[in-house]
């Protein structure tokens, strides 16, 4: 406990000297700022990893900080739109972002947004470390890694991942070269829960995701490997093993660095502000409940870890590096499929049509309230309550031309006809 009490004072004197404040001068000021709510941003899914441990971690912090915390979603453009509304908020503490940065890293160097990394991000801390790890079904012909990597010297095999622009396909790129195997076909779902998902309903052979959200999978699932130097959660995941250690080479390690994120200008503006973020922050992250609801999410005590702003922006250029090797493959274009098809049902008032597909495959294909877009007997529905309200009107035997990426587990689009 002494060596955290000495942590924070060191912190506390590097922001209050950079901000040109005497460190005794800014207790008053600390004490004096106390928001009625601070709200915080979620760049990702819903139901995810980072949205479910940063509803976790708010629940303690809210205590440290003597404030109301609330999760405000904004999700899409692999967390562009999440950063962007953070941006365009207030910058004076009220309003911070909630991050995973192993993928909204790789956002920024590819999309370029005008905005500056350096200058409008200074992170409050990590919530915990999330591995990267490749996944099947319990019941799946697949029994370890090695059986995927002598498949895969035979066929292409089919691989889902949450993002196309993601360290995870950086890796599954990789292994033609590093384990002699043919292209992999990579479908990139659109969340790590949907993943999760995919592979439970036997709609993909293979996953690759993150351990929290695998874990949701519970007996159901198993582990092959774990993408980092080391596995760090081995009784989270079946003892198994690293795929460096399945394939004798080193591949790029893959996590989510699940990151809440203040403005850049606020160490310089309001310092008090910055020492009562970062002190209640560190005092919730290491308070026992929250080391029990992080674990019930996936996140192991191992991997709730102290860094500081540098250590987290060093991984972040690290993502940066690793983009800038494999720039190639994030040209590749993934065109979304058309179909037409006839409802065989709905489930919960239109959210999910029912189908079967030319090879007799029933597919559940969610229409979705933001990712969708939505028209029904010609008309373009907008706005989430309107698109709940008009999904209800869907029923067996209805049509539909929807568009997807990959597999039908969500429309991009969806134009449905009640009528003939």
């Amino acid at each position: 406990m002494e060596k955290h009490h000495l942590k924070l004072a060191g912190f506390a004197a590097a922001i209050l000297a950079a901000a040109g404040v005497a460190f005794g001068a800014a207790a008053p000021a600390q004490a004096a700022w106390q928001p009625k709510k601070i709200t915080i941003i979620l760049s990702h899914s819903l139901g995810g990893g980072q949205d479910r441990l940063t509803r976790a971690f708010s629940k303690i912090w809210s205590k440290h900080l003597g404030t109301k915390l609330t999760v405000k979603p904004k999700r899409g453009a692999s967390g562009r739109i999440g950063f962007d509304f953070f941006m365009s908020q207030a910058r004076d503490g009220s309003v911070l972002l909630s991050s995973n940065i192993g993928t909204t890293s790789i956002m920024y160097v590819k999309q370029r947004p005008k905005w500056s990394w350096t200058e409008k991000v200074r992170f409050v801390g990590l919530m915990g470390i999330d591995p990267g790890a490749i996944f099947v079904l319990k019941s799946s012909k697949y029994k370890s890694m090695k059986d995927v990597i002598a498949d895969a010297k035979l066929r292409t095999v089919i691989m889902g991942l949450s993002s196309w622009d993601s360290l995870e396909n950086m890796v599954v790129h990789s292994l033609p070269k590093q384990a002699g195997i043919k292209p992999m076909r990579v479908i990139p779902i659109g969340g790590g829960s949907d993943t999760v998902t995919a592979v439970l309903g036997k709609h993909l052979p293979v996953g690759f995701g993150k351990v929290s959200n695998i874990g949701k999978g519970g007996k159901k699932v198993r582990f092959l490997a774990v993408v980092m130097a080391t596995n760090p959660v081995m009784d989270l995941t079946g003892n198994a093993p690293t795929l460096d250690s399945v394939l004798g080479t080193k591949t790029v390690p893959v996590a989510s660095y699940r990151s809440i994120i203040a403005p850049g200008e606020l160490g310089a503006k309001y310092p008090d502000r910055v020492l009562k973020l970062k002190s209640t922050f560190e005092a919730a992250k290491d308070d026992p409940a929250y080391i029990k609801l992080a674990k019930k999410v996936g996140v192991h005590p191992k991997l709730i870890v102290d860094w500081d702003h540098d250590k987290i922006q060093a991984q972040v250029e690290q993502g940066w590096a690793a983009y800038q090797a494999n720039s190639s493959m994030f040209k590749i274009k993934i065109k979304p499929v058309k179909v037409k098809v006839v409802l065989t049902g709905v489930k919960k008032k239109g959210k999910y049509i029912l189908f079967t597909d030319k090879s007799g495959k029933k597919w559940k294909t969610r229409i979705h309230r933001r990712a969708t877009k939505f028209w029904i007997d010609g008309k373009r529905i907008k706005g989430k309550k309107a698109i709940k309200k008009a999904r209800k009107a869907l029923k067996k035997g209805h049509t539909c031309e929807i568009t997807y990426m990959g597999f039908p587990l969500r429309a991009r689009t969806a134009k449905c006809s009640t009528k003939g």
